[in-house]
């Protein structure tokens, strides 16, 4: 099974202080490569982890104020979906996926 998980670029994940929902994507992530799944974590280019790193936001947007949030998280979930196809599983921790991911989304086949 391929899983993606796509976590929030607030922080880098797992974080060095704050950032709740980056830790939960981290330990969830760290547990399923322990078990043997394979995992690509995608997440700030900065973060580490045991899965594969795939992402498009060099830093955390609460780290740099150079980096627009609302255009960096548009950027980051389509960079997610337009790979969507590879993967059995697509793991939100919880990123507001609207419209961008419509159009790319196909049931299981």
């Amino acid at each position: 099974m391929r899983i993606a998980m796509l976590a929030p670029i607030s922080w880098r994940t797992p974080p060095r202080h704050y950032g709740p929902w980056e830790q939960v994507t981290s330990l969830l992530t760290e547990a399923l490569v322990a078990r043997g799944v394979d995992v690509t974590l995608f997440a700030t280019m900065d973060s580490k982890t045991a899965a594969k790193l795939d992402g498009v936001c060099p830093a955390p947007y609460s780290e740099d104020p150079a980096i627009d949030a609302k255009v960096w998280e548009m950027l980051h979930i389509a960079h997610v979906f337009e790979q969507a196809s590879e993967f059995d599983l697509i793991h939100n921790q919880p990123i507001s996926c609207r419209s961008p991911s419509r159009g790319w989304l196909r049931p299981p086949s």
